[in-house]
């Protein structure tokens, strides 16, 4: 079969953009670059404990988990082997709570910390960061624990290999204004998985902290992902169990955000187990946050460690 000479050279300069883009991704993306790099350190922290301890408390979610459980903390002034897993939500709570299942095994307890709006908001079913970061990593259980096709996911996940439009033009705005190409480096990566930064921000002037009349309810996706967890977890030989991570809300409606968390918990704990921390979610020493209200300052990491 002859193709035309116009639909061969798009075939191919199609086939040559793909390719760019691939060898991008694999080799230059600062941002998978990044991850990938936390990722393995995180893996590596596990084996660690795990050949001190003989099992592992993995703590999954996304980056209030990666930038609020320090691990290494828990591990010395209480010798418990925990392992924060965090990722960001941006990864996709399948690939987040499926980084946490690469990594344990039969006795092992899973805990899932994964910010409330990942219940209540509609996430897309499969990330593009989540499939890249299993891809890289050479994990494809990482998306593909659910019992999914390897296969089919791997079909599917290869055109989203390439970089988006949208990250092309962030990062030349980024090198044409002279801006770091990521903002987080890997040296602000601590043993356990911890993730610090110096920066501070005035964050709070771009928060709305106006609750809903009503909390939102879990989304039909939320129920069936938490179901697939508690399923895969049992299978496995690994306890599951949930926790609400710590963001910052201010005196004056830090009572009603527990009200409303509570009510979240109780959805959450009809599926899975459930850990009822006091501060239940909710902390407001503005201080303690550094560049958002998700993420922790070291210090305070410590601290919200102490109470896990």
């Amino acid at each position: 079969m002859r193709f035309p000479r116009l639909t061969l050279i798009l075939l191919i300069s199609a086939l040559g953009a793909w390719c760019a883009g691939a060898l991008y991704t694999w080799f230059a993306d600062p941002e998978m670059k990044f991850w990938v790099a936390a990722a393995r350190q995180k893996l590596d922290w596990v084996e660690e404990v795990r050949a001190k301890h003989g099992y592992v408390i993995g703590v999954v979610g996304g980056s209030t988990t990666t930038f609020g459980i320090d691990a290494e903390y828990i591990e010395k002034e209480h010798g418990l082997p925990v392992a924060n897993l965090g990722l960001h939500i941006g990864m996709g709570p399948e690939a987040c709570i499926g980084f946490g299942f690469s990594a344990l095994s039969k006795g092992d307890t899973l805990v899932l910390s994964l910010e409330p709006a990942a219940f209540t908001e509609d996430y897309p079913e499969e990330s593009k960061l989540g499939s890249k970061l299993a891809l890289l990593l050479g994990r494809p259980e990482v998306v593909a624990w659910d019992n999914r096709s390897v296969r089919a996911w791997l079909m599917k996940s290869l055109f989203t290999i390439p970089p988006g439009g949208y990250h092309v033009m962030t990062m030349l705005g980024k090198v044409a204004l002279g801006m770091p190409p990521y903002r987080y480096i890997v040296e602000s990566l601590r043993p356990g998985g911890l993730q610090v930064t110096t920066e501070r921000r005035d964050f709070t002037k771009n928060m709305d902290f106006a609750l809903p009349e009503e909390v939102p309810p879990l989304s039909e996706r939320s129920k069936q992902l938490l179901g697939n967890a508690q399923s895969v977890a049992d299978e496995r030989g690994i306890n599951l169990i949930y926790i609400l991570p710590w963001s910052y809300w201010p005196r004056e409606t830090a009572n009603e955000r527990r009200t409303a968390n509570t009510v979240l918990l109780d959805a959450i704990g009809r599926n899975v187990r459930v850990l009822r921390e006091p501060p239940m979610g909710v902390h407001s020493e503005l201080n303690d946050f550094a560049d958002s209200g998700q993420h922790l300052t070291a210090e305070a990491a410590a601290a919200r460690s102490s109470v896990l």
